[in-house]
């Protein structure tokens, strides 16, 4: 509205980076034309509070982008004259949009789906660089007639082929009633679900527009409400022009809120804090016949992020060959996300390599390292050759600036490198003895990550890149449990977890004592790592 990759290619496919499609009618949404779209609209009937207003039998969508329930083409837009061959594509890791300029903040690609697109082959939509999907459930209030006819396949696709997902309703309501039977008509469909977007109310028919600003408010607190109720996190859809001129309730700015903005241009220029950015109508991807609405999702310094600009922690993926089970809690259950990728000898680093705050996988093979920047199928985004095959080699963002890179180490000598690239180190720091055991993290919540040296359970950390004494030196755990490092209560500092067999004895703080947390989460012989993974 967010994988598989080397598992059943060749060497050589695997060595390209991206594959582009064309978008052959690369257009702009105009706010003007927006305008004349919602001044064109039938005025509707407006209610105020009580009993729902929807006799809805056989009504039909009719807004900026739909009428008597059809998509519409070719009319609301203005068509670039030259567009770029690679519009909404990745590109050298960097999501490009359709005048061929990156897209600042975009961390996923998604698209939104209902009954318009057909029968959709999610499979090919995995393998084509797809990292998430918000899929229509319904339309209007809770009848089982207003389900969305491919709701249940999609859904089930979905969760089969671990994509990520969230939901809309295509909204008709003019009461708080009508918003209340339109919540409960998408958590009927939702139930026992596990969703990893929002349920978000669609605003935007032209049935609605007369409703005053104070009612829409109104009915946006009562769905979203209703929806965080049941555990669920609530968003509203609208396009830019609605944002501006008919969503002005101060209720609006509640930041718990998720926000989708529609607008088809080369920029999104809506000037408050937003998560999903609805770029164009006329998305192509293998597996739908047709066109597509392709979205992105945004990063938190643009957007603020779904979680209210709070920052997720550290959680736990295992490892059973060349298949991952990703959870997104520091809790027992089932994983929230599997995905196959490379082969199952492969070894894998885990790092932030694109600087969105989420951690991705990284193949390594020899010296040349496959970087992928998302949690799903396709291609590496960046391969690079560092160093030599029988290095040893460690992940950490070495100089502050967000980006995770590669350390080879050899003996007691470290060379950091601070970009995805060959070349020379760009700096080179001896620490410690040659067969000591070394683990990385931020140890101070400084923003860069430095070394710890660890002989049987004493850590001698190090809060800069220098040689010399350790900073601090502290006792933990037993000399033979195995040891995983993450920011588990997200405050900036990387602490130790213990881990005893599929048990996992969780400290914030880098002192000696008992646990903070203890789970339990996979097998006792799965590969784990860890990361910040949604």
């Amino acid at each position: 509205m967010s994988g598989s990759v080397f598992g059943s290619m060749s060497a050589e496919a695997a060595d390209i980076q991206t594959e582009g499609y064309t978008e052959e009618n690369t257009e702009e949404y105009t706010q003007e034309n927006s305008e004349e779209a919602a001044g064109d609209a039938q005025s509707g009937i407006v209610t105020t509070d009580g009993e729902s207003s929807q006799g809805q039998q056989g009504i039909s969508e009719n807004s900026w982008r739909y009428q008597n329930g059809e998509l519409i083409t070719g009319v609301q837009y203005r068509a670039r004259t030259v567009p770029y061959p690679n519009a909404w594509q990745k590109v050298n890791g960097v999501y490009m949009n359709s005048a061929g300029e990156p897209i600042d903040g975009a961390v996923s690609k998604g698209i939104d789906v209902s009954e318009h697109q057909g029968k959709i082959d999610w499979e090919k939509v995995k393998a084509d660089g797809i990292d998430f999907a918000i899929l229509r459930c319904g339309y209007g209030n809770n009848d089982k007639s207003q389900d969305d006819k491919t709701w249940a396949y999609n859904v089930s696709e979905c969760e089969r082929l671990g994509i990520p997902y969230g939901v809309y309703i295509y909204s008709y309501a003019k009461t708080t009633a009508d918003a209340k039977s339109e919540a409960e008509h998408v958590l009927r469909l939702i139930s026992g679900r596990s969703l990893t977007y929002p349920v978000y109310f669609d605003m935007e028919d032209n049935s609605t527009i007369n409703v005053s600003a104070e009612v829409k408010g109104q009915m946006a607190q009562v769905f979203c409400d209703t929806i965080s109720a049941q555990g669920f996190n609530a968003g509203i859809y609208a396009n830019l022009n609605w944002w501006t001129t008919q969503l002005t309730s101060p209720v609006f700015e509640n930041d718990s809120w998720s926000k989708w903005v529609a607008q088809y241009n080369v920029t999104c220029d809506y000037s408050d804090p937003y998560d999903i950015w609805q770029c164009t109508s006329t998305g192509k991807v293998s597996g739908i016949s047709g066109n597509v609405d392709v979205n992105f999702w945004m990063n938190e310094n643009t957007s603020g992020g779904n979680s209210g600009g709070k920052k997720s922690g550290t959680t736990l993926a295992v490892r059973r060959g060349n298949e991952y089970h990703f959870k997104y809690s520091l809790a027992d259950g089932a994983a929230d996300l599997i995905i196959n990728y490379g082969y199952k000898n492969d070894e894998i680093l885990v790092g932030d390599w694109d600087g969105d705050g989420i951690d991705t996988l990284c193949v390594r093979r020899g010296n040349t390292y496959y970087f992928k920047n998302s949690l799903s199928g396709g291609m590496a985004d960046v391969v690079v050759n560092y160093g030599r095959s029988s290095d040893e080699v460690y992940v950490g963002d070495w100089n502050g600036d967000g980006i995770d890179t590669l350390c080879v180490r050899r003996g007691n000598t470290y060379y950091f490198k601070n970009s995805l690239a060959d070349g020379t180190a760009d700096s080179v720091v001896a620490y410690g003895k040659r067969d000591d055991i070394v683990l990385t993290g931020d140890w101070n919540g400084s923003g860069t990550d430095t070394l710890c040296i660890r002989r049987g359970n004493t850590y001698y950390i190090k809060n800069s890149l220098a040689d010399g004494q350790a900073d601090v030196t502290v006792p933990y755990g037993r000399a033979s449990d195995h040891i995983v490092v993450g920011d588990w209560d997200a405050d900036g500092i990387d602490t130790l977890c213990v881990r005893r067999s599929n048990e996992y004895h969780i400290k914030n703080s880098i002192e000696s004592g008992g646990a903070d947390q203890i789970i339990v989460y996979g097998r006792s012989n799965d590969v784990v790592y860890a990361g910040i993974w949604n």
